[in-house]
């Protein structure tokens, strides 16, 4: 995948995981974040070992951010893990969704 691509599937898992019922993603968590692997292994840049990366950090959490708060002061998240089973399988059939479209778009 070309970094394009993996912005885009990035930005997707972003607005699944982040948004709110409206759609706006308010988190200082950047979609790019969502690309950073865990393990020196998943340093490569085909489909679906990108997309096992965005799957896990949007799943499993601690990605860190830095943003204000309704008064403009600096504060620290960190985002959670999906806990919920309910949520938890809707983000990951909208993740494999995203998977599959983009493989059937890459051959």
């Amino acid at each position: 995948m070309n970094r394009d691509e993996q912005s885009i599937l990035a930005e997707a898992a972003h607005v699944l995981r982040f948004a709110d019922p409206e759609g706006e993603t308010k988190t200082p968590i950047k979609p790019e974040q969502l690309l950073v692997p865990r393990r020196h292994d998943d340093r490569a840049d085909d489909l679906w070992t990108v997309w096992n990366v965005v799957q896990e950090n949007a799943i499993k959490g601690g990605i860190r951010g830095v943003g204000r708060d309704d008064l403009g002061r600096t504060r620290r998240v960190k985002s959670r893990a999906v806990n919920g089973i309910d949520q938890d399988i809707r983000l990951n059939k909208a993740l494999w969704l995203l998977g599959e479209r983009m493989a059937a778009l890459k051959s």
